[in-house]
């Protein structure tokens, strides 16, 4: 089995920390979480608590650590059914991929791979394809 934090430790180096760019359309992020597409995230009110901050500045706070960890496996890790695929590097390029892609998108791609439907949705047929490629790659 898969193991979270693992993956997600490789996919944050890219999310980086604080960023508010002007013109993104994602606004003020904080690693990789964008308030113009998640104003509700709870770790919003610790980053607030916390400005002024410089471009790619991280917040040392344990709770604000544990909410973009909630975050990442809630809203990624999950919805690929990370914790049922048996491979770690299998898991951790369909969650990067679910990250930096999108989560529709991500499991198309991998059910266009293994010759399944094209549905964007985890489904018990696809985590045995994803856990037994050969069966579904050879044929």
């Amino acid at each position: 089995m898969a193991e979270f934090l693992a993956a997600h430790k490789k996919t944050a180096v890219s999310e980086g920390g604080y960023a508010n760019v002007k013109g993104d359309r994602g606004g003020e992020t904080y690693k990789g979480i964008a308030r113009n597409f998640w104003p509700n995230w709870a770790g919003w009110a610790i980053v607030d608590r916390n400005k002024p901050l410089k471009h790619n500045a991280k917040i040392k706070d344990q709770e604000l650590e544990s909410q973009v960890n909630f975050f990442y496996k809630r809203n990624f890790w999950d919805k690929i059914a990370g914790d049922a695929i048996d491979d770690q590097e299998t898991a951790f390029k369909l969650y990067d991929l679910a990250v930096t892609s999108g989560q529709p998108k991500s499991i198309e791609q991998i059910q266009g791979v293994l010759g399944l439907p094209k549905t964007g949705k985890i489904t018990a047929a696809l985590i045995e394809a994803i856990n037994n490629p050969a069966k579904h790659l050879i044929k």
